[in-house]
């Protein structure tokens, strides 16, 4: 089993007049804004410091990281046994952890798609050593309720990730026994001007993102 799992929503995405852009810095509509990239970067350093300890101690230096692939797939059967397809064209999870990879030298498994939460949680539990995934937030709290299963952590991680929230980490570490809760806490990123030093409420609500 995974010895910490790392959650993050992808970086800043576009809106208003602020337009996506690819790395090379080419207009696209599915990648992060500038900020988004901004954050990109930063978050290289937050998870693999070149020089001493981590910000925060409760975050770990990834060995097996996952982003959602920007694709579709045939998903399983919905009403009346009909399949649906599932996935999403966004490019942004894979963008936010793009420099850490290129830092750390490791592949990132993009094997799951929007809307394949389960199965990414399955294969996330059965990794060894520390996890980090980049997603969309709307499915982020899902993630958590399949990792954590029948022991959820006390108190509990937020039903909903707002819409305007990109600079916090959630970190959940194993129970030591069957019947013990898993641990939670949540990292404040506190990596670019604007960000906060609070952690997503609890009754957070579903807000519209602006970014």
């Amino acid at each position: 089993m995974a010895t910490k799992i790392m959650l993050i929503r992808h970086a800043e995405k576009p809106y208003g007049k602020h337009l996506g852009v690819t790395e090379e810095g080419n207009k696209d509509p599915e990648s992060l804004i500038v900020r988004g990239w901004q954050r990109a970067g930063a978050l290289a350093a937050l998870f693999d410091p070149a020089e001493g300890a981590l910000q925060n101690s409760n975050l770990a230096v990834p060995q097996v990281i996952y982003a959602s692939n920007p694709a579709t797939k045939q998903g399983r059967g919905g009403k009346r046994g009909k399949a649906k397809k599932v996935g999403s064209k966004s490019k942004r999870p894979q963008d936010t952890i793009t420099p850490l990879v290129k830092r750390l030298g490791i592949q990132p498994n993009l094997s799951f798609v929007l809307g394949q939460e389960k199965d990414l949680a399955a294969d996330v539990l059965a990794q060894s050593g520390v996890v980090l995934v980049s997603w969309q937030h709307e499915k982020i709290s899902a993630i958590a309720g399949y990792i954590v299963g029948a022991n959820p952590p006390v108190p509990p991680y937020p039903a909903n990730w707002p819409g305007n929230r990109f600079d916090v980490v959630w970190v959940f570490t194993p129970p030591p026994s069957a019947s013990a809760p898993w641990g939670f806490v949540q990292v404040p990123q506190q990596l670019l001007a604007g960000d906060t030093d609070t952690v997503i409420s609890l009754m957070a609500p579903v807000r519209k993102s602006p970014a």
